[in-house]
């Protein structure tokens, strides 16, 4: 739809929602122009993109506050509502379509709640979200406070300050959403990959909520031992987790060509992980994280950037791949039949549910919290 105007500039309901460990902003469908050009702006302007800074807009000039959730009626009958997820550049005009996030996934349950979808159950409403990016179904219960979801809460969720109440999303219909090709589109639980500058290496390549890939972190000469800035700035070994993004879309024909380069900058699929076995660390908030806290030492980078905390999506990935027999997660952190896998990240720990059984997934179910930050108008140039 065309869009309103006031004070000269073009005006836009909004909710900016936490959702998680990242922040975004959630749209009506209703609100914007049909999928494609005209609305990509739309969504540009409201985020002050390109522009690392976003000084000029409502993003956070992180990638994991750089993030649009586009709601609307559920378009399938077995669902409350639509959620579509946009991962927004900061340095670039684009807008990538082609991934969801996990965490932004609690917040459309939130959302969702706000808005009277769902079905109400005692002090809970439980909603089925259509996931459009990747047409299967996220399961989520929110807890009620009174006609209200509840804000307070006793739960802590690494990367974010304070406890809240407790949000579950169950990502278990997402196996083999990104690919099509089942929870191991290779047909295997590793492979070798000749990458360049690193030669031959070990790889899993797991499709679960995203398109994942699993390296060993002593493989590509990771220390563990560092600070999620310090490996940041370690910029041959950004390269290194690149060439391996690279070099495994490109034979698995997802970003492929002589502009694959660029395409890897902008597309939030693949995610890569670099896992270890637990270890004492150091997380960002000063939090002391020891061995014995957590199951499975992973850090995740996409874009050239290594997330601060942990993806949503990435976690309920990790999770399944410990319960595949083969690959990389399973080798550090074996897990078997019904579980739970605490995982140390940058922000602290993360602890999924699942349920496993090859090539089949009951549960894949994470704990997060989310909170409304912002009701109210956006304006854009």
């Amino acid at each position: 739809m065309p869009p309103k105007h006031r004070f000269n500039m073009n005006a836009i309901p909004a909710r900016i929602i936490r959702g998680g460990s990242s922040r975004g902003i959630y749209l009506d469908i209703r609100d914007l122009p049909p999928a494609g050009d005209a609305r990509d702006a739309v969504i540009l302007g409201v985020f002050g993109s390109p522009d690392r800074r976003q000084i000029d807009g409502l993003g956070g000039a992180d990638k994991l506050t750089s993030k649009v959730a586009v709601m609307g009626p559920p378009t399938r009958p077995d669902c409350d509502i639509d959620y579509l997820f946009g991962q927004v550049n900061t340095e670039f005009p684009r807008v990538d379509w082609k991934a969801n996030c996990g965490n932004l996934s609690a917040g459309a349950a939130l959302y969702g709640a706000l808005t009277g979808a769902g079905r109400v159950e005692g002090d809970c409403v439980h909603l089925r979200i259509h996931q459009v990016n990747t047409g299967r179904v996220l399961v989520a219960s929110v807890p009620l406070e009174g006609d209200a979801p509840a804000v307070d809460g006793d739960f802590a969720i690494g990367g974010v300050p304070g406890t809240g109440a407790r949000i579950d999303v169950d990502f278990a219909d997402f196996a083999g959403a990104s690919l099509g090709r089942g929870l191991l589109p290779t047909g295997a639980a590793r492979d070798r990959f000749d990458v360049p500058g690193i030669g031959a290496l070990e790889v899993s390549v797991v499709d679960m909520a995203n398109f994942l890939i699993f390296v060993r972190a002593a493989d590509i000469g990771m220390d563990c031992a560092a600070s999620i800035y310090d490996m940041q700035a370690d910029t041959a070994l950004v390269a290194r987790l690149e060439a391996v993004r690279k070099v495994v879309s490109a034979e698995l024909g997802f970003i492929t060509g002589p502009d694959a380069d660029a395409a890897l900058r902008v597309s939030t699929n693949p995610l890569i992980f670099a896992v270890a076995p637990p270890r004492d660390y150091g997380a960002t908030n000063d939090l002391a994280v020891r061995a014995g806290d957590h199951d499975l030492f992973a850090r995740s980078l996409a874009r050239f950037e290594f997330s601060k905390a942990y993806p949503g999506s990435g976690a309920a990935g990790t999770a399944v791949a410990a319960g595949l027999p083969g690959t990389l997660v399973h080798e550090a952190a074996a897990r078997d039949g019904r579980y739970a896998l605490r995982i140390g990240h940058p922000g602290g720990v993360l602890e999924v549910g699942a349920d496993v059984e090859a090539p089949q997934v009951r549960k894949a179910l994470i704990g997060r919290t989310a909170r409304l930050v912002m009701d109210g108008t956006a304006y854009y140039r």
